[in-house]
């Protein structure tokens, strides 16, 4: 598979606090520069309803292309998800669909499509102001006659270190068909600078292959091992209901890097 790469930052945050209805809406625009010349675009948008924080319902749809000299990759995303709450239980399913058609600009003839799927269930627990769970993931992608499966598993551990910083560190287990095995831990530190800005950086450290975030609804749809992520996040209120979010991510893979540069807008009406 050539370098087959998503990513598209929703800014939801997954156990919000909110005692009230709320729907929500949030377009993001995301660029990204490869050192191996390949240039990224991507365009999505989010959705969810929040009703008084005993369900939530996202989806999201994300269409990117990636360009090189030689070839393109076109690409379709559909993300779902949804949250209930049996306190002090949480339920979360996640799940994504993408399909992608990739052709050579100098060869009519050689030109493919492949697609996979993803599904997570996820359990979690609350107790005071801490957050543990354990979240399964399938996966499965086809290119052709070629097919894979992968099963992962993700350990939670979300607490408040004070009233204004959030710590998050969630470590990966990948397991492919073919037996092949690797092991991640990623860590997001947040904290509240004001009640209208906050900063949020994240660091990725060990190997990982297609990993989906289901509290973003985002998915590293690569073969390719990814080895180190790091970026920050600032998101600004203009007003109650209107954030402005944008940010920096860099990726490093086992043969190239990634810089993206990310830009988004959540809107929110509260009933």
């Amino acid at each position: 598979m050539k370098v087959i790469y998503f990513l598209v930052l929703s800014a939801s945050f997954l156990f919000a606090q909110e005692t009230f209805n709320t729907v929500s809406l949030s377009p993001f625009y995301t660029i990204g520069k490869y050192s191996n010349k390949t240039l990224s675009e991507s365009k999505a948008v989010y959705g969810s309803i929040n009703l008084n924080q005993d369900f939530i319902l996202s989806t999201g749809i994300d269409v990117i292309s990636l360009n090189q000299e030689q070839w393109k990759y076109d690409q379709n995303s559909f993300f779902l998800s949804g949250i209930k709450v049996f306190t002090p239980f949480y339920l979360k399913f996640a799940s994504s669909y993408i399909k992608g058609r990739y052709s050579e600009k100098q060869n009519d003839l050689y030109n493919y499509t492949d697609e996979n799927l993803s599904l997570t269930p996820e359990l979690v627990y609350k107790f005071n102001w801490n957050y543990v769970g354990i979240a399964y993931n399938y996966f499965k992608a086809s290119k052709g006659f070629q097919i894979l499966k992968a099963q992962s598993l993700t350990l939670r551990f979300d607490t408040f270190l004070d009233f204004f910083t959030y710590l998050s560190i969630r470590p990966n287990l990948y397991i492919e068909n073919s037996s092949k095995k690797f092991f991640s831990v990623s860590t997001k530190l947040t904290r509240w600078i004001t009640s209208d800005f906050v900063v949020s950086g994240t660091l990725v450290a060990g190997k990982r292959r297609y990993y989906f975030d289901n509290d973003l609804l985002t998915i590293y749809n690569q073969y390719d091992l990814q080895k180190i992520v790091a970026g920050f996040n600032l998101d600004y209120s203009l007003i109650d209901e209107v954030t402005i979010s944008g940010g920096y991510q860099y990726t490093k893979f086992e043969n190239y890097e990634i810089n993206y540069v990310f830009l988004g807008l959540r809107t929110k009406l509260s009933f």
